[in-house]
């Protein structure tokens, strides 16, 4: 039997042949992952198989698990080639004699604790097969290692929820509540399967998952351009946790594969660790570790976004005043034009996307907008969303590039798809997207997508839906690649409704994102804690909205939210009074002093008792620690409640914040509504 141990920092890693239960002489291959500190007997364990995988007329191994999960086909049925470990890499081949080869590659991060993991399946038969499900990872025989690795009681599992201006909320269930219970006679399945169909992946729930005791913590996340899933397995004393692409029964996908040819699956990022903080941690330090930016992102300069100041109507002359009076900002290092600038004289903004015409009655000369930022320091971005149409553009009627389902042109409302395999939208998109970027000088783009293609569209080979959405979402991908090749030192955001298209492969190929589309609601504080679970703060962008008649108060409320993050101001910068300037010139000069804890630190805390984020009573306590200093922002929503914090060895090194507190062996701060504050604190000596 084979078996396989390897320690990589605190973690050991298991590869374990399994005979499966009812069918004599069969085994499989399985990946088991445990604290190295725990007590752990793999081979006592029923781990399945490490490969994932289902062709079309597999039969199922495991009774009434049709229709439940595709996990556990006939096609799982593996054994190993060879195996070779390089360093931090473990390459697995293995077969099923039948010409159908699999590599699993295992990497490990020990800057971050972090493996990732992928598999490539080849056919080496000489038959076509259709695949129907290929998993990116599975990792079974997960045992509590508090009850001593015998079973799943105590476990539990912990997702993040997202909706429109609601991303990336943590939900917590004990697998008792769950159902994942072991049956009387060790007998039967429980699956809990969840992800999304379509082209927001951030939407319904972001594509991560932890498995904890207490003790220790087993969290995943998986690269997720397009329709994804994570399967939760339990059966018997033992359960799995496997996810990736999503399968024929989920979304629609299969694929033919020619012999000779390849398919791989996309990356999953796996680690254990004491719990899910440290899990976020990794998992975030591990997406920051490998992200490629321009030169001065490296800086996380602030930015200026126009759009919650003329929602959708800029004009040249009112995007050159507003440069002016950025001027006692020196860290704001971006303009952002947003949507508007293409407008029709006789059409409103929303639904006039697609052409991507400048109207020259509202901006007789682009250049200008790039020739002043530069002139005050600054980069001009600009929005787009070119993968779509809006119903009063003439795009919209170009069927010959558009997406079709059954022959159809995939329509949502007033929302049509540019089909970004064709020639037609390819020339389209380099002489409106990319020579006129190039033309106007614009150093910054807002990639924005605002609606969902589903469970996919028609191809050229008839391929199922779920492989001409994926085929068009690679696309996309492929989209980012030619705006960073072809304008050097481009800066890309990448917005869709605000968070839906956050997922590890899309922001690795981007400077940051638009972290939700809260703009000036009082959760937005809850909404950017959040998502800086999943993303690393250089990333995460967070709107501070400036109005004009708004209290000091409030001001240093936004502020404070967006220093979880990127601080995007917006707003009436053409209103402000001095005492405002002076007052925001504080926030972002107390930033500057902030902005390695908030880049390189680990979240230690976040402390939120609101249940309701349209009716938010409760204050939040966020907490990040980096080398001898700790970051303190507490929001008070709809409370007047005190928080009280320890200070053990540490003196208050700055603040910013109008509330009355103490900071003398405890940080006592005393609430009002809709207050906030951030203090830095640093160790003595």
């Amino acid at each position: 039997m084979f078996f396989k141990k390897y320690i990589f920092g605190k973690t050991a890693v298991y590869y374990v042949e399994t005979p499966v239960e009812g069918h004599d002489g069969k085994t499989v291959i399985g990946l088991a992952v445990y604290p190295k500190s725990a007590k752990a007997e793999p081979q006592k364990l029923c781990c399945d198989s490490l490969i994932q995988v289902s062709f079309t007329g597999d039969v199922a191994l495991i009774d009434y698990t049709l229709g439940v999960t595709m996990r556990n086909r006939t096609s799982t049925l593996l054994h190993v080639e060879k195996q070779r470990r390089k360093g931090n890499t473990v390459t697995t081949e293995l077969s099923d004699n039948d010409g159908n080869c699999y590599t699993h590659v295992l990497t490990y991060a020990p800057d971050t604790g972090v493996f990732t993991t992928h598999v490539r399946y080849t056919n080496r038969s000489d038959m076509v097969r259709t695949l129907e499900m290929l998993s990116s990872f599975s990792l079974s025989g997960v045992t509590s290692v508090k009850g001593g690795c015998k079973d799943t009681m105590g476990l539990s599992l912990t997702r993040m929820t997202s909706a429109w201006s609601r991303e990336c909320r943590t939900k917590t269930e004990a697998f008792s509540a769950l159902g994942f219970d072991m049956s009387w006679a060790r007998y039967g399945v429980k699956v809990e399967k969840f992800g999304q169909v379509g082209s927001m992946p951030n939407r319904g729930y972001y594509p991560f998952a932890a498995v904890g005791d207490g003790k220790y913590c087993l969290g995943v996340q998986i690269d997720a351009p397009y329709s994804w899933q994570i399967e939760l397995y339990q059966e018997k004393e033992t359960c799995a946790l496997s996810g990736g692409l999503g399968d024929y029964e989920f979304a629609h996908w299969r694929k033919e594969i020619l012999p000779g040819e390849s398919f791989e699956s996309g990356n999953a990022y796996f680690t254990v660790q004491r719990d899910v903080y440290a899990v976020c941690n990794a998992l975030v330090h591990e997406q920051d570790r490998t992200l490629s930016v321009p030169a001065g992102e490296e800086e996380m300069p602030v930015m200026y976004n126009e759009y919650c100041a003329t929602w959708g109507n800029p004009t040249q002359e009112l995007m050159l005043r507003m440069m002016d009076a950025l001027k006692p900002f020196p860290q704001i290092k971006y303009f952002v034009i947003d949507s508007g600038w293409y407008k029709p004289e006789d059409r409103g903004w929303c639904n006039a996307i697609g052409d991507w015409e400048v109207n020259r009655t509202i901006f007789p000369d682009l250049t200008q907008i790039s020739k002043k930022a530069k002139s005050l320091g600054m980069k001009a971005g600009i929005w787009y969303e070119y993968e779509v149409a809006g119903r009063d553009s003439e795009t919209f009627y170009r069927e010959d590039m558009l997406l079709h389902r059954d022959g159809h042109v995939l329509t949502s409302k007033n929302r049509r798809f540019l089909d970004l395999r064709t020639e037609e939208a390819e020339a389209f998109l380099q002489e409106k997207l990319l020579r006129q970027l190039k033309d106007s000088g614009f150093e910054y783009i807002k990639i924005d997508y605002n609606d969902n293609i589903g469970m996919g569209c028609d191809s050229e080979d008839g391929a199922a839906f779920g492989e001409g959405g994926r085929q068009v979402t690679e696309a996309s991908l492929e989209w980012l690649q030619k705006l960073r090749d072809g304008i050097q030192g481009l800066v890309i955001e990448n917005c869709s409704s605000g968070g839906s298209r956050i997922e590890p492969r899309r922001m690795g190929m981007v400077s940051m994102c638009s972290f939700s589309d809260a703009h000036e609601c009082p959760e937005i504080p809850l909404v950017a804690a959040n998502v800086s679970r999943v993303i690393p703060a250089r990333q995460e962008q967070i709107w501070a909205v400036l109005r004009e008649g708004e209290s000091n108060s409030r001001t240093i409320y936004s502020l404070c939210a967006a220093m979880m993050g990127r601080i995007c101001l917006s707003g009436d910068i053409l209103k402000l009074s001095e005492e405002k300037i002076g007052l925001i010139q504080r926030g972002l000069s107390f930033y500057e002093k902030i902005k390695d804890v908030v880049r390189f630190g680990d979240i230690a805390k976040i402390d939120n008792t609101v249940e309701y984020y349209r009716a938010p009573k409760g204050r939040q306590v966020y907490i990040k620690k980096y080398g001898a200093k700790r970051l303190v922002i507490v929001h008070f929503l709809d409370d007047a409640s005190e928080v009280t914090l320890p200070i053990k060895g540490e003196r208050l090194a700055a603040c910013f914040t109008d509330l009355c507190y103490e900071a003398d062996g405890k940080l006592s701060v005393r609430g009002e509504p809709f207050h906030a504050g951030a203090w830095l604190f640093e160790k003595e000596n």
